[in-house]
């Protein structure tokens, strides 16, 4: 279960959007969106993951704006207040050094202009995600309820974690790369190169490790993306000073796996990996940790085991390990 599944207000947007109530309102919301976005690749006939996005702002009634300089905030502000959009005054407040987008209902549209406009801002850094930023600004779109459309305006503000932006996040991870337009892949070696080539394909802006991700997760093949850095074993994190106060010995830090990431088609054949466990000694990826190397080998997942006697089940796997600083990312890619 999802750690959001208990928050209130995921709750109370499954319920208000009429979702069944399974007690996972987390799946339920994003199977609501991906069946809008299913319709939207059928209805709109896209071929692309570039066709997706521009067919799902139309059909989720908004249009994108990108600000990449301060001129182009200033002529969204000009070009919409003379309309009587007065919302779009305070636009160069509301869009601060923390916030990506904010989506805006007009309120005296013509009547063939969307009622949403969604400003993304692309200044800076901010333009790497600002693939995902419009993703998100959509997945808001996607599970607005009649209650909300009056008032809707939100902001994608990094810095607050907010459940309800965090559950725009998960819908955006989950749409950004529609796995239907991935299948020409399927018959192609998982690889680090692969996904280059696909993120290059389809969203160059991206930034790598969230295109990584999100590829990974819709590759229509098993993979397994880990990224492994030194820390310490869960419950151990005390500082210097709580140490020496309880009289025990400095803990020394592993290389253990503190991103997981298991695609839906490893799922289905039962395939695990779990957050915070110790890489194994024999394993390719401490060695490209040790030797700040790139390298790659065949490996079992029971290999991989816990001091309390855990263990994976037995699946030979295809590692290949990327060392950047203080961190090493890896593709394990099951050998079926």
């Amino acid at each position: 279960m999802s750690r959001l599944d208990s928050k209130p207000q995921i709750g109370k947007l499954a319920s208000d959007l009429g979702l069944k109530g399974s007690g996972k309102p987390v799946a339920e919301i994003v199977e609501h969106v991906r069946r809008k976005v299913r319709k939207v690749v059928k209805n709109y006939k896209c071929a692309n993951l570039a066709d997706l996005l521009s067919a799902a702002a139309h059909d989720a009634k908004t249009v994108f704006r990108e600000v990449h300089c301060d001129a182009d905030l200033n002529q969204i502000v000009e070009e919409f207040v003379p309309q009587g959009e007065t919302i779009f005054a305070n636009l160069r407040n509301e869009l601060r050094d923390q916030d990506y987008a904010i989506t805006l209902k007009r309120q005296h549209a013509a009547k063939f202009d969307l009622p949403f406009v969604s400003i993304i801002d692309c200044r800076g850094p901010k333009a790497f995600a600002s693939y995902f930023t419009k993703w998100h600004e959509l997945a808001h779109l996607f599970t607005l309820t009649p209650q909300m459309r009056l008032i809707f305006r939100r902001t994608h503000a990094a810095a607050v974690l907010d459940p309800e932006e965090s559950l725009m996040d998960v819908i955006a991870g989950e749409m950004a790369f529609w796995p239907e337009f991935l299948k020409a892949d399927r018959g192609q070696e998982i690889s680090f190169e692969l996904i280059d080539r696909i993120r290059a394909e389809f969203c160059p802006q991206a930034s790598f490790q969230a295109s990584l991700i999100g590829i990974v997760k819709a590759l229509p093949k098993p993979c397994i993306l880990l990224t492994a850095q030194l820390k310490l074993k869960k419950g151990q994190e005390l500082g210097a000073a709580q140490l020496r106060f309880a009289n025990c010995p400095a803990q020394t830090p592993q290389l253990r796996a503190v991103h997981v990431t298991v695609n839906r088609s490893a799922r289905e054949e039962g395939i695990q990996m779990h957050p915070q466990w110790r890489v194994p000694n024999q394993s390719v990826i401490l060695r490209a940790f040790q030797q700040c190397t790139h390298i790659e080998a065949i490996e079992n997942l029971d290999w991989w085991t816990t001091s309390g006697g855990s263990q994976l089940r037995s699946c030979r796997v295809l590692v290949r390990a990327r060392y950047s600083p203080e961190t090493v990312t890896a593709l394990l890619i099951p050998q079926l």
